[in-house]
């Protein structure tokens, strides 16, 4: 499961408070389970990625910015307005 491992990933790298994944609803056996099935797959997974990334021109922060700049222009807007 997917949603399972990415849960994992946030947890371990701290982005999400640790609980037990039961209480979000996973089985414990599925636990285990999903861990022996990863195996080597992350590594060829990141490189992959990366390597799709890099391809398709992808940058790191960029939607953030996009974003960042659109709200400095609404408000800037809305400060004209208020005028």
């Amino acid at each position: 499961m997917e949603s399972k491992l990415y849960l994992e990933c946030r947890m371990a790298k701290e982005l999400m408070a640790s609980q037990p994944l039961a209480e979000l609803g996973f089985k414990e056996c599925q636990k285990e389970d999903e861990r022996d099935n990863r195996g080597g797959k992350e590594e060829g997974n990141k490189e992959s990625t990366k390597e799709e990334n890099e391809e398709n021109g992808f940058v790191a922060g960029a939607r953030r910015a996009r974003q960042q700049q659109k709200e400095l222009t609404e408000e800037a807007y809305r400060r004209r307005r208020g005028r």
